[in-house]
Order: C-alpha cells, then sequence, then structure tokens
C-alpha cells in the first residue's frame, strides 16, 4: 500500500505544478532581492511614488529572501518546483494521520489537493497552508503545548497567515469544550492548558520587525481588500471552484454513517468553510482542514456497504516481476512530474501572461514622467521594470482604500479620473485595452503611443 499512497502524493505533485504567474510573486521577489543586496529588512515602501517612505508591515520577509534565494539558485524551475513541493509535504503530513481503505484515501486526498489548486501558487500564503496542516496534526496529536510560542513568532514572519493559525485554536478547543460537557468524567486541564499557551502564543506574535503593528494588518487587508478578485465568494460558474462542491456534497452524504462525532474536526471544517465562501482565498485552508474528517466519514460509509473486504487475486506475480513493475512505475512518475515542472517554467509561458512588448517599448523609449499602471501588472513592473516606480501593486494593505479607489476611478473612466492623474503627476499610463478610460485619453491630450491584444499605452 506504500506504492498506493506514493502515487497519491506525486500526482498531488503533478497538480499543483503552475507557471509562475502569479500577480503577487514579483514585489515579494523585488523585496527579496532588495533585502539581500541592502541587507537589511525593508520596513518602510521604496517602490512606489503613491505610497513612498511610508511605513509597510512586512509580515513576509522571511519568505521573501526564501523566494528570492530559490529563484537566483532555480530560476523559474527552482520556483515551480517549490510550489509544487510544499503542497507535497502539507498533504504527506494530513496522509500520516490516515488509516483505513487506502485507495479511498489516496482519492481524498487528490480531491483536497485539485479543491486548493487554484489558491495554490508561489506566494508566502502556501507556507502558511503548510504550518496549518502541521499545527491541526500537534493539536490532533496531542503534542506539547509550549510549541505553539516558537511556531507563531516564526510565522508572523513569514506570513500574515498566523490570524488563521488562532482561528484554528479557537475551532478546536471549542471542540474539546464540546467533548468535555457530553463526557461523564470531566478533564477540563487539557483546554485550561491550550488556551494559556495560545494567549502566551499571541503574545509572540510581536516577535518581529514590525512590532505590533502586526497585530492590525489582518484587519487592515479585510477592510481594504475586498474590491480584489482572490478575496471576493468563490464563482461557481467556473470549473476550478466545483471540487470544492465536491468536497461538501462528499461530507454531506458521508455523514450520517459516522458513529462517533470528532467535535474539534467538525468545528474547524464549518468554521473554514464559512471563511471560503466568504473569500475564495480560503479554499485551500478548507481543503486542508476537512480532509481528515472526510476521511473518517467516507471509510466509515465504505465499511457500512462493503460486504467482502478484499478481493484475492487467484495468481500471485512473482516477486522480482512485481518490483519491476513498480519501480518502472515509479520511475515513470517521477520522469512526468519532474518533465512537467519543466516544462511549464519555461520564460516564455511566464513571460505570455505579461506585457513583454509594450515593457520592451518602454524601455527603449525611456518616457518620462510617473507611471500610471495595470493594479494586475504592478508586481512584475517592479520586477521588470525597476526604474519605474508604480501607482499601485499587489500590497492592498499598504495602498488601502485610499489609494485602490482613486486607481479604479482612474480605469473606469469616472468624471474625476483626469484630476487624479494630474494631481498624480502621471506622465505615462499602461494598462490593458478594456478599460474604460482609453476611450477618453486621447480627448484629454494624451497620445496613443503602443498597442497589442494585452496593453495599451498613453503618453503626454
Amino acid at each position: 500500500m506504500k506504492l498506493v499512497n506514493f502515487i497519491s502524493i506525486t500526482l498531488i505533485f503533478i497538480l499543483l505544478t503552475r507557471t509562475t504567474i502569479d500577480a503577487d510573486l514579483w514585489w515579494h521577489l523585488r523585496a527579496g532581492q532588495m533585502m539581500v543586496e541592502q541587507k537589511q529588512i525593508l520596513l518602510t515602501d521604496i517602490f512606489s511614488y503613491t505610497r513612498f517612505g511610508a511605513e509597510w508591515v512586512n509580515a513576509f520577509w522571511i519568505s521573501e529572501i526564501l523566494l528570492y534565494a530559490i529563484y537566483s539558485i532555480g530560476g523559474y524551475f527552482g520556483l515551480t518546483f517549490f510550489v509544487a513541493i510544499t503542497g507535497v509535504a502539507t498533504f504527506y503530513l494530513i496522509s500520516r494521520r490516515l488509516s483505513g481503505n487506502p485507495f479511498l484515501n489516496g482519492f481524498i486526498l487528490i480531491l483536497a489537493a485539485i479543491t486548493a489548486a487554484p489558491i495554490w501558487g508561489p506566494r508566502p500564503q502556501i507556507l502558511s497552508f503548510f504550518i496549518i496542516a502541521l499545527l491541526d496534526d500537534w493539536l490532533i496529536n496531542k503534542r506539547p503545548r509550549w510549541f505553539l510560542i516558537p511556531l507563531f513568532a516564526i510565522w508572523s514572519n513569514i506570513h500574515g497567515g498566523w490570524i488563521w493559525g488562532f482561528l484554528l485554536l479557537i475551532a478546536h478547543s471549542a471542540g474539546e469544550f464540546i467533548e468535555q460537557l457530553i463526557s461523564q468524567e470531566k478533564n477540563w486541564s487539557e483546554i485550561k492548558n491550550l488556551i494559556g499557551w495560545s494567549a502566551l502564543s499571541a503574545l509572540a506574535i510581536g516577535l518581529n520587525p514590525n512590532g505590533l503593528a502586526i497585530w492590525v494588518l489582518p484587519f487592515q487587508q479585510i477592510n481594504v481588500s475586498l474590491q480584489i478578485q482572490e478575496w471576493l465568494s468563490p464563482d461557481f460558474h467556473q470549473i476550478a471552484f466545483h471540487p470544492l462542491l465536491w468536497m461538501i456534497f462528499l461530507l454531506l452524504l458521508s455523514a450520517s454513517f459516522s458513529k462517533k462525532q470528532n467535535w474539534s474536526q467538525l468545528f474547524k471544517t464549518l468554521g473554514f468553510a464559512y471563511l471560503t465562501f466568504f473569500s475564495q482565498r480560503n479554499i485551500a485552508l478548507f481543503a486542508i482542514v476537512a480532509v481528515p474528517l472526510l476521511f473518517d466519514w467516507m471509510n466509515a460509509t465504505l465499511q457500512n456497504f462493503q460486504r467482502d473486504t478484499r478481493l484475492k487475486p487467484t495468481v500471485d506475480l512473482p516477486r522480482p516481476l512485481r518490483l519491476l513493475i513498480n519501480s518502472t512505475l515509479v520511475f515513470a512518475l517521477v520522469v512526468t512530474a519532474l518533465g512537467n515542472t519543466y516544462l511549464v517554467s519555461q520564460p516564455e509561458k511566464v513571460d505570455s501572461n505579461y506585457p513583454i512588448r509594450a515593457i520592451e517599448w518602454i524601455k527603449e523609449n525611456q518616457p518620462q514622467g510617473n507611471l500610471f499602471n495595470s493594479y494586475n501588472w504592478g508586481g512584475y513592473l517592479l520586477w521588470t521594470l525597476p526604474e519605474y516606480p508604480v501607482f499601485i501593486d499587489g500590497r492592498a494593505d499598504l495602498y488601502g482604500n485610499e489609494i485602490i479607489n482613486q486607481w479604479h476611478a482612474v480605469v473606469s473612466g469616472n468624471e474625476n479620473a483626469i484630476q487624479i492623474l494630474d494631481e498624480w503627476q502621471v506622465n505615462l499610463i499602461l494598462i490593458e485595452p478594456y478599460w474604460e478610460i482609453t476611450k477618453t485619453l486621447e480627448l484629454n491630450g494624451w497620445q496613443k503611443v503602443f498597442e497589442d491584444e494585452q496593453a495599451v499605452i498613453f503618453v503626454r
């Protein structure tokens, strides 16, 4: 059955192998590059002219240095491999807790990986996804609770997703509370112990270069990010989000066959399901925390309907032949996984998603003045066109509603769009051709100097 587990994990690697086109990857890389070169942690903005010099709560500095180091060593291939292997580590960690039918377990693991795939990309948040799996594993196995302090201290320097960890702790504690209420022999020491160490770990969050400002970050992001695609609810008209529905339907169908309820896992699953319906960026979290519960319920369902527990083959293959077949299969899967990683990480695959020709035009012609840019290209411009500070990029918490609303007013062609461009002394615009503002710029003294299917450039 180890072969079944290996096949499942290798398929997960392939499923989570993605071309590195995430819009936020690039400003993380640029920040990592600057920190390595300057040998200091970036805590103020140096990449934009709209927020230049403003305090930047950089909760990702360790991740950014790590991503830049991986890119420096392995390029796009290294980043693609890192994303996939982090997914493998996450789901392997979950698989160690599982028992029951290995084929069913493998199916559920793969389904969970497919569910998480739309949000699994080259960003620090995948490290938070791994830490969530690690934290859940330690809670279920009742490992020493003191580990929460170093875990959250490190987490607050990797990614702002430490808030997910506290939500997991709350859900787990609520489940333990219900367990004690219905238990005949009450023992509240475990809950008190967990709450005490959780409180101390909350203080450990402050052990980072940003200080107590790190506490405000998750709430700032919620406040300003609801206009951004990944913070919206899942759009189930997109097939990529259908595996989420399949996991939920399987949970509903198998729930009645569970003989004993695991309240902690149930509360965690329900809690992160709620977060997922509120914002699609939480899908991977739901997939991770729901897997153990779905394992238990689906295996209980299988046992309920199973009549013959094992189909015995009439002829057992000789051991050397089985070893040859298994080795060939393993070799083929490994070659496929690495080959696929190489193919999807080719530079032309990455570049095809960004306005390369428009950027080349700017490099060749060197137009003067401030640049107004597409939100989705802000990070990429920081990486490929660093001599031009951007109007905006993916750091929504830094820019806040003020700049985000101004950006939206401009691209939408609102009545104050030209006034905003004048106030920021913008002389260069690089955006997608479909924005409404492109229809009125030439009537207001702007000249279109470049256009293709991806981008349009205006100067004045």
